[in-house]
């Protein structure tokens, strides 16, 4: 009988697809129902010296079916403390837009009459809302960063092109950063270039750096998710941070057409909480695997005892080049 089967594979696939199919169906669908979860607040603060005001992202979680998604808790306010004192304090009016007209929302702003500057240490943030249990989480503010930064004009020049030929100017920046022994240290490099349209009209954007000059150096990697190239000593002693060279072409015209005259150039050394780096990495991580079937499972860290949002300090020395 099995032999007589195999001889007729076609009528035994209609005999199934007539017969078997609506309960084939049945055996591999099934409805399941997401369990509710009650919202907990989220938290981001991540502040830095030198910020003019102190932004804090504060909200509550939303199921994935919630069609009104993420929302600010009615009442919510939030405290950080140092040594148990209150340094600052956001209320819960103190709600305005942030970001870009095309991509901005709604956070707690809190304006400085002076620029941010908190003693080297433990912080604790501490948000509460009605009707929520309270989020708390700690970050650690570092001291201003120790770098020496040199920027050399022209140290090197290529001629490209064919018919129209343009030659590369390159323009290097070195960085020595500082190994602190016994503590992780992590740094954040960000490089701008100014655009100065006319005098007190000048607009910072990320500076043209040549990749392949940085990517040779393995210490360095770009993050997105800070726009800066972050360096981890990786909590080794003996790992240095020392001799870092950033590349910036720049292009002129031997026919004297388009000069590009070398503009400002502003290099921001942060050095951050060892915690805040790591979100940072994993925001990039989320990012590099959102649409690919084939990577792992990535989630974002968080730092906060409801496992939603980070608390990260960072301290920072700008240098500026004319």
């Amino acid at each position: 009988m099995a032999i007589q089967v195999l001889k007729h594979p076609l009528w035994l696939a209609g005999f199934i697809l007539m017969t078997g199919c609506e309960q084939w169906a049945d055996g591999v669908i099934r409805e399941i129902a997401f369990p509710e979860r009650a919202p907990e607040l989220s938290a981001t603060v991540v502040l830095a010296s030198g910020d003019a005001s102190a932004v804090a992202c504060l909200y509550q979680t939303a199921s994935t079916l919630d069609s009104v998604g993420s929302t600010i808790p009615e009442g919510v306010s939030a405290q950080m403390l140092y040594n148990g004192s209150v340094v600052l304090e956001w209320a819960p009016e103190d709600i305005a837009l942030v970001g870009e007209s095309w991509n901005n929302q709604m956070m707690h702003v809190l304006p400085l009459a002076l620029p941010l500057d908190l003693s080297p240490g433990n912080y604790e943030l501490v948000v509460e809302a009605p009707g929520f249990d309270a989020l708390t989480a700690a970050a650690i503010q570092p001291p201003i960063p120790e770098a020496d930064v040199a920027y050399r004009e022209g140290v090197d020049t290529v001629l490209e092109g064919g018919y129209y030929e343009w030659l590369k100017v390159i323009d290097a920046l070195d960085i020595d950063l500082v190994n602190r022994p016994g503590i992780q240290d992590v740094y954040g490099l960000s490089i701008q270039e100014a655009y100065v349209y006319s005098p007190g009209d000048t607009t910072w954007n990320l500076a043209n750096i040549d990749e392949d000059g940085f990517g040779l150096d393995p210490r360095l990697n770009f993050n997105d998710a800070c726009l800066c190239w972050l360096v981890d000593d990786q909590g080794l002693d003996g790992q240095s941070l020392e001799g870092f060279t950033l590349e910036r072409p720049r292009y002129e015209s031997p026919y004297g057409y388009g000069e590009d005259d070398p503009g400002p150039l502003r290099v921001t050394v942060s050095l951050l909480d060892p915690a805040l780096g790591e979100f940072y990495r994993s925001i990039d991580r989320r990012n590099n695997a959102d649409g690919n079937p084939f990577a792992n499972p990535s989630t974002v860290f968080s730092n906060t005892s409801t496992g939603y949002g980070c608390f990260g300090l960072a301290s920072r020395e700008v240098f500026l080049f004319d």
